[in-house]
């Protein structure tokens, strides 16, 4: 059975700290949070379609690229930020999680609550595994994460 809350984590682990939202996402994972999905969504793009439909919200963690932050700042993006790519999520991916969940939309399965929580990479050069430096502000992100996932449990519980 499908959870009603997806925890992504995106980005490419050859490419140091473009991996942090995956290397989040597990982190999350180990919080064992009730009714909620922790997928590594990788590099997938648009093969993500499957995994989001049917959610009443997906948290997205990934690297993100903020002109105005330093390396290592935790930048958490609004709902209609994700969807509409205003401040990018970086992206190896072939297409964004703006494009999935647009996809969804035009499916007849939008999600109703959508939040990233991103990283400004330190480093983007090849190789396995993040920065020491992005490695120590893991837990900076996923506690923002687990604030957003908790909030969205409050309110469908009010909702239902």
């Amino acid at each position: 059975m499908t959870a009603p809350f997806l925890v992504l984590g995106l980005g490419n682990e050859l490419f140091t700290d473009e991996g942090v939202g995956v290397v989040a996402a597990r982190a999350f994972a180990a919080r064992q949070i009730p009714e909620v999905d922790v997928v590594d969504g990788g590099t997938l793009g648009i093969a993500l379609l499957p995994t989001v439909v049917d959610r009443e919200a997906v948290l997205v963690f990934d690297a993100v690229v903020a002109d105005d932050a330093t390396p290592g700042e935790v930048v958490v993006l609004a709902d209609g930020e994700v969807r509409q790519g205003r401040r990018a999520l970086y992206s190896a991916h072939q297409l964004g999680i703006a494009e999935v969940l647009a996809a969804a939309d035009l499916a007849g399965a939008p999600v109703p609550r959508v939040a990233a929580v991103g990283m400004v990479p330190y480093s983007l050069d090849t190789g396995y595994g993040i920065s020491p430096e992005a490695s120590a502000r893991v837990e900076a992100m996923v506690d923002r994460g687990v604030e957003i996932v908790e909030r969205w449990r409050r309110e469908v519980t009010v909702d239902a």
